[in-house]
């Protein structure tokens, strides 16, 4: 009798002890409201430690994807900034928010839509934004998204120099990759990060949860970086993923003259890049991607110093992909994996690390967020949830990923063409239609497991049952 008056009283701080040494579940965390640092990095591809690249030096996202879960499938709705930061925010696809060039801002488009950013804005958060999150260009600001006007968020790529030989006085731009020696903070990215690691310090006493968003402007164009970034690499070891030149039997609509880097006064205006060239260039990108990192680990740094890792949900996200000279072609914008898919890391507190790969769209981050911290479902949107990964690493959440680009691109002239892209689990499919039309006047099909540069087209030689299989379903996607 007293051994079982003594279990009686020991019982109740047994289940105490045993829940407090317990991982929570996600759905237990989904009762508290954890900040959101939302860290952002401009046309960087997949070229990070975590998904593979022996070459890349990134400690910093490395150790944030031990810690978190690694989305190896996410893919974005347009490969080109403005487009895909209007989708992944907005949680719609670029044809439900008529958003598929560089100037176009959502808010004209579709006026009512409610942000990411707004609906936690709406729900209780205090919502900041630095750098460049929306796009940078053509004053695409939204003030209904944040808590207090966004800072350093239409700074210029083009002028972001430290070297006064860089660029000449009334040029638009400089050189195309640079290499500076430099004391205190000269980048753009450079005040962006000072800034944000002073909002950090600044909201660990807010009586309210944050939505705190950080966008880098690198790796992007011009590849300028410190030199100490620059120093990391031995310039011969960084090489394109495969052949540079042009495959036969694809489209001509799925590549452009990138005249984004070609206006950059040491490149030249027409031909391809000599191999010394194409080596600066993919060395200054990786330069620029490593200083992007030391960027994210300093946030992160900020997180720990003043007390908020353990009540922060990180994600940490790329506009779109790049090509870095694979396939005869330079920067973004076409219909291919290099360009749609992109980096995607969660680290949730208390959430055991892991990959998935499960297809997602950046579509989805906005609803999976809003789910994780208790908010509710946001509606009139396009994007679904993949909450249930974090509980199920195995579980599969879409059958195939959107994407689509338009031509002529660059450019503000009426859109002739549209690209509309799917990926499944192991084949792209894409289909060319005319816009005024409506007529698909061209295919590619690729199995991009094996063959990740796309460039053996099957589209004449794939079996019927497959070829009806991949209409079927970018009919159903495109609807």
């Amino acid at each position: 009798m007293k051994f079982l008056s003594l279990l009686c009283l020991l019982l109740p701080f047994l289940v105490s002890v045993t829940q407090a040494n317990a991982e929570p579940s996600i759905d237990t965390l989904a009762n508290k409201k954890f900040n959101i640092l939302f860290i952002g990095a401009d046309d960087l591809r997949m070229n990070i430690g975590t998904y593979g690249d022996k070459v890349a030096i990134t400690p910093n996202i490395d150790a944030l994807a031990s810690e978190g879960v690694v989305f190896d499938k996410a893919y974005v709705q347009f490969a080109s900034c403005n487009a895909s930061r209007a989708s992944m925010l907005t949680g719609l696809y670029p044809d439900a928010i008529k958003v598929w060039r560089l100037n176009t801002h959502f808010r004209k488009t579709a006026p009512d839509v409610v942000t990411l950013p707004q609906h936690f804005k709406n729900n209780g958060y205090h919502t900041e934004s630095i750098g460049k999150v929306y796009h940078n260009y053509a004053n695409i600001r939204d003030d209904k998204s944040w808590s207090v006007p966004a800072r350093l968020d239409q700074e210029s790529h083009f002028d972001d120099y430290v070297l006064e030989t860089s660029i000449k006085e009334g040029n638009k731009k400089g050189i195309a990759a640079e290499s500076a020696e430099y004391s205190g903070n000269k980048y753009v990215d450079d005040h962006i990060t000072v800034d944000a690691v002073q909002t950090i310090k600044r909201l660990k006493n807010s009586k309210s949860p944050f939505f705190l968003a950080v966008g880098f402007m690198k790796p992007h164009a011009p590849y300028n970086a410190p030199k100490k970034f620059w120093d990391l690499y031995q310039q011969e070891d960084i090489q394109a993923l495969g052949s540079t030149n042009k495959p036969d039997n694809i489209s001509n609509l799925n590549w452009f003259n990138y005249k984004e880097i070609r206006g950059l006064s040491d490149l030249p205006k027409k031909g391809p890049f000599s191999t010394t060239t194409a080596q600066k260039l993919r060395h200054g990108y990786y330069a620029a991607t490593s200083y992007v990192d030391d960027n994210v680990g300093q946030l992160i740094k900020a997180l720990k110093d003043n007390g908020l890792y353990d009540n922060t949900i990180i994600v940490f996200w790329s506009d779109h992909g790049y090509h870095l000279g694979e396939n005869s072609h330079w920067t973004k914008a076409t219909a291919r994996e290099l360009d749609t898919r992109v980096p995607l890391i969660f680290r949730i507190p208390g959430q055991k690390p892991f990959t998935t790969s499960a297809i997602t769209e950046y579509i989805d981050i906005y609803p999976t967020l809003a789910e994780l911290v208790n908010l509710p479902s946001p509606v009139n949107i396009n994007g679904r949830s993949f909450n249930q990964i974090f509980n199920e690493p195995d579980y599969k959440h879409r059958q195939a990923a959107l994407s689509q680009t338009a031509r002529p691109w660059p450019s503000n002239k009426p859109i002739k063409h549209m690209g509309y892209t799917i990926r499944t689990d192991e084949y792209r499919y894409t289909r060319w239609i005319n816009i005024k039309s409506q007529q698909v006047i061209a295919e590619e099909l690729y199995h991009t497991e094996k063959d990740l540069l796309e460039r053996d087209n099957l589209i004449d030689s794939a079996s019927e049952r497959l070829l009806q299989e991949m209409s079927q379903l970018i009919e159903q996607s495109i609807k």
